[in-house]
């Protein structure tokens, strides 16, 4: 399942209202006014924090732990680090049995429950996974489903879109306030968030002093051939290498399955049909053919077209009739 040959890597170096009442209170129905009246009372001074030796500042309400959920990290100019917390809305994720995503869930799902042998060997219990493929191949719904998961068995998600030394103290902070909740840390595009910032500062965040217990890495890129070896090829930053290749003819079954309820036949037409398409193209197959009621094998030429089509700029003059410049 591990895909370690590096030949494909180049050598270049809806946030929910909060509940203050407890977890199983129900709120009653509040009229416009009393939810105005709500969202001030957030901001209301209520409680008082410690700022120094017996140095005490007013603060609203607070919170002994953070929400489970998606967040990002991010520096306040009166706040200093803040965790702003992420509305994410997918598609129906779907499972596909026997499929390599879902050995990759199970091994994440294994990980976590193995905190005290990590400890017993004295080892920090984290762990690294770097998805690479085309563009549409499933990485994105794989990291969906990890993030799934995580939130559902109350754990965070935080996602590596700010610069690597924030994010790396933010990481350290949140740690010091809760030492044992499970975190997944999302470097999606990594090669991007490197162009961006230098590799030294992802190599820093990963094998630096500030290394947090019991997280998860996740990162993905379309183009493998941008990361280092040394990022790649050395365990306890990546763990697991792995290529996530287009749908296969299983894996698409399930998908048409659950999304066309259709015929033995009919079924065998559709995959037919989309021998090589991402979960993009499928997914737009079915919108056309189902949605906008095109027929199926016009809507198949269309987006075979569309994928197949090289576009460039230069085409315009001559598609213009413009080839001589402008008179």
């Amino acid at each position: 399942m591990s895909d370690m040959s590096l030949q494909d890597f180049g050598n270049a170096t809806s946030q929910k209202p909060r509940n203050r009442k407890g977890n199983n209170a129900v709120a009653a129905p509040t009229s416009s006014k009393e939810e105005e009246k709500e969202k001030s009372n957030s901001t209301t001074l209520v409680q008082w924090a410690n700022c120094g030796v017996n140095a005490y500042k007013p603060v609203s309400f607070t919170f002994p732990k953070l929400e489970s959920g998606v967040y990002s990290v991010s520096v306040s100019q009166y706040h200093g680090l803040m965790f702003t917390q992420n509305t994410i809305c997918v598609d129906d994720l779907l499972r596909f049995p026997d499929s390599l995503s879902e050995k990759i869930l199970g091994e994440i799902t294994t990980f976590w429950g193995k905190g005290k042998k990590f400890k017993e060997h004295g080892f920090l219990h984290r762990r690294g996974y770097l998805l690479h493929g085309p563009a549409g191949s499933g990485k994105t719904c794989l990291v969906q489903q990890i993030i799934a998961n995580i939130v559902k068995d109350d754990g965070l998600v935080f996602l590596c879109n700010t610069h690597p030394s924030v994010f790396n103290d933010g990481l350290s902070l949140f740690r010091k306030i809760e030492p044992h909740r499970p975190v997944v840390c999302l470097f999606e595009d990594i090669d991007a968030i490197i162009d961006e910032h230098g590799e030294d500062e992802i190599l820093t965040l990963l094998d630096g002093e500030n290394q947090i217990d019991r997280v998860l890495n996740i990162a993905t890129t379309n183009y493998p051939e941008k990361l280092d070896k040394r990022l790649v090829a050395r365990p306890r930053r990546f763990d697991r290498v792995i290529k996530i290749g287009m749908p296969s003819k299983d894996v698409r079954r399930v998908y048409f399955n659950k999304k066309l309820k259709v015929s033995p036949a009919e079924l065998e037409k559709w995959l037919e049909g989309t021998d090589g398409y991402s979960f993009a193209a499928c997914a737009e197959l079915v919108i056309s053919v189902c949605c906008f009621e095109k027929p199926f094998e016009e809507a198949v030429v269309v987006l075979n077209e569309m994928m197949n089509n090289k576009v460039s700029s230069a085409d315009y003059n001559e598609k213009m009739g413009f080839k001589g410049g402008m008179q």
